[in-house]
């Protein structure tokens, strides 16, 4: 969780998130949200059900058992209607086996990867992911993100047998789902851009990786809309879609161009610059550039230390690092450390001490680096 949280507040920092945009993707986003707003706060008709009637919900009990129990298409328009009955020992129980079934419609085909379910719904929370104002509206895109329940899916009819089972049937307008999704789609594509809409000088960056993960996580939902869109009957070639897998690359690509350049004040023979050098190279990342975005600052203060009681000369060191962003001078990685060797010279004392610094840097460095590309690059 304390990644996740890292990543956002990394998002928002950086300003610029929603500064540059397409015009045509947001006007288009904009009319979708409209349409999507209408249709999820009740202000769009659906009067495709039985008789031109939007089905409604019905609840009896005993007496001949009704047809729809073992045909849910007798009274849903299977031409406009996705329609199954669920049954158990109560009526809620009844219903959610009912929506389940109807979800599992769609098969195999949509995958609802929890990592990836869980940071496009908290990037629509935090309002990273642009979405409605409206809270309910908001609840109900966040939720079926999961696919765990479609939107627009509704119980029509429930039939309590009177011998301890209860039969519930779930409908979904095929038309409408198409409209909603194909809406969601469109909001999201719009989110992409706004995502990956980067400068050639902020591209080769941590914020832009960060940005393009986001839009491989909304891409991978989006996959699952496109497929729902299909299975109801729509079209999906008028709507541009890269796979998530295209901006996981582009990622990778971005992180093998970042550069960070290590300097270092009061280096013995570049040890302790190579030292770092090595860890940052064992990431993936590039150590030498004349104008990198990233500038790893090191401080090293090392003194001669008096111990009236030991035949030892001593040499204490403290250790100062930070990793920089050039273009803000924000601190990324603080890593601090001191240390004390003893020999019979100073000057061997001194020796001692930076070689015990590079066995400090290789064993606790890279843990702390691997933390922090964690929490701005999340998988």
């Amino acid at each position: 969780m304390k990644s996740k949280v890292i990543f956002f507040i990394f998002l928002f920092l950086s300003g610029s998130l929603f500064s540059q945009t397409s015009a045509q993707a947001e006007a288009a986003a904009r009319e979708a949200l409209l349409r999507l707003e209408a249709a999820l706060g009740g202000n769009i008709s659906t009067s495709t059900g039985v008789n031109n009637i939007t089905p409604p919900v019905q609840i009896a009990q005993g007496g001949v058992q009704p047809a729809w129990v073992n045909d849910p298409y007798t009274i849903y328009d299977r031409d406009i209607f996705f329609a199954v009955v669920g049954s158990a020992a109560d009526r809620n129980q009844a219903e959610a086996k009912a929506l389940s079934a109807l979800t599992a419609i769609f098969g195999q085909l949509i995958q609802s990867d929890f990592t990836v379910v869980t940071m496009y719904t908290e990037a629509v929370e935090r309002g990273v992911v642009r979405v409605s104002e409206d809270t309910n509206i908001r609840d109900t895109i966040t939720r079926a993100a999961s696919i765990d329940n479609l939107i627009g899916a509704q119980i029509g009819y429930v039939w309590d047998s009177g011998r301890n089972v209860v039969f519930a049937v779930a409908y979904l307008d095929k038309k409408r789902t198409v409209s909603i999704y194909t809406d969601l789609v469109i909001i999201n594509n719009s989110n992409i851009s706004l995502l990956t809409n980067i400068s050639n000088e902020e591209k080769n960056t941590f914020e832009s990786i960060a940005r393009y993960r986001l839009a491989s996580q909304i891409a991978e939902v989006n996959t699952n809309y496109l497929i729902i869109i299909s299975q109801a009957g729509g079209s999906t070639e008028s709507i541009n879609q890269n796979s998530a897998d295209f901006y996981k690359i582009e990622a990778d690509n971005i992180f093998r161009n970042i550069t960070i350049s290590v300097v270092v004040d009061n280096d013995r023979a570049n040890r302790v610059q190579s030292a770092f050098a090595r860890v940052l190279s064992s990431e993936g990342l590039r150590t030498r550039d004349n104008n990198p975005p990233y500038v790893l600052e090191v401080y090293i203060f090392s003194s001669e230390a008096f111990y009236p009681n030991s035949s030892y000369k001593w040499c204490s060191m403290e250790i100062c690092a930070n990793l920089i962003e050039s273009s803000t001078g924000a601190s990324l990685i603080p890593f601090n450390f001191s240390l004390r060797e003893g020999h019979q010279t100073y000057a061997n004392a001194e020796t001692t001490a930076y070689m015990m610094a590079e066995r400090e840097i290789a064993e606790r460095f890279p843990a702390l680096l691997r933390e922090y590309l964690a929490s701005v690059m999340p998988d």
